[in-house]
């Protein structure tokens, strides 16, 4: 009972940082933006860890998310408080790609436990990612941007490639469990597994239309911080209804 107040609170404390951070991070930052976005950040950890205990999910599947959630807490970390500029394109990409990349792997061991036989990849998981990469690198062609910035672009085209991987992933397992009903909790698998997929991507997707148009509108700003931290609180929630009573050992 008293995990699950925690995790409540954890949750609910998050709508209440989130605003603060934004409140100071505009239109610069400082120490009091780091200070809350660093707070909140720690709440989306913290309920990942009220989710296991609860559910008593001490599957891999959950130790991955956490791992997700950790460097996901790490990325914050650099992008906030380093000011080499180049320093914290690479140190901060790299943590928030680790993160995806043990999302993914998280993912895709929930989906072998309910379907054993189940590729790595299925074809139409590599169509998706391929056509929306091959699109945006059309564009950036078009645009210039391999041109005038080619390691940005190259970096948010890696981290693109992970982004949709990830996005295919959470919208495979979400739907499966739901054609073969296999999971009891069908409307949460759907809003914490696939909503967080989706969440990340708009959060995302929109980070990297920051980034390569220059755009300082606060309203996408606004956006992009808001999206991401309901998809880290939805994929630690993940927890509670991903197999949690079948352990993959």
């Amino acid at each position: 009972m008293v995990y699950n107040i925690l995790y409540i609170l954890t949750i609910v404390l998050e709508f209440v940082t989130v605003p603060i951070f934004l409140k100071h991070y505009w239109p610069e930052k400082c120490v009091k933006s780091m200070t809350f976005k660093m707070i909140s950040a720690t709440l989306f950890v913290l309920c990942g860890i009220f989710a296991i205990k609860i559910s008593g999910n001490n599957t891999p599947y959950a130790d991955l998310i956490m791992w997700g959630l950790a460097f996901g807490w790490l990325g914050d970390l650099l992008l906030h408080w380093l000011k080499n500029k180049i320093v914290i394109y690479v140190l901060g990409v790299v943590a928030f790609l680790t993160g995806h990349i043990f999302y993914l792997i998280a993912l895709q061991k929930a989906i072998e436990t309910t379907y054993p036989a189940a590729r790595i990849f299925e074809w139409y998981e590599i169509l998706f990612v391929a056509v929306i990469v091959i699109g945006i690198t059309i564009f950036a062609i078009i645009k210039g941007f391999y041109k005038d910035r080619a390691g940005i672009t190259a970096g948010l085209t890696a981290y693109g490639v992970l982004l949709l991987a990830m996005l295919a992933k959470s919208a495979r397992y979400a739907i499966g469990e739901w054609a073969y009903g296999t999971n009891d909790n069908m409307v949460a698998v759907f809003i914490t597994v696939l909503g967080g997929g989706l969440f990340f991507a708009v959060s995302d997707i929109l980070l990297g239309y920051i980034i390569m148009f220059k755009d300082k509108k606060r309203i996408l700003r606004i956006i992009n911080i808001v999206t991401y931290f309901i998809a880290q609180i939805l994929l630690a929630s993940s927890i509670l209804v991903v197999r949690s009573a079948y352990p993959f050992y």
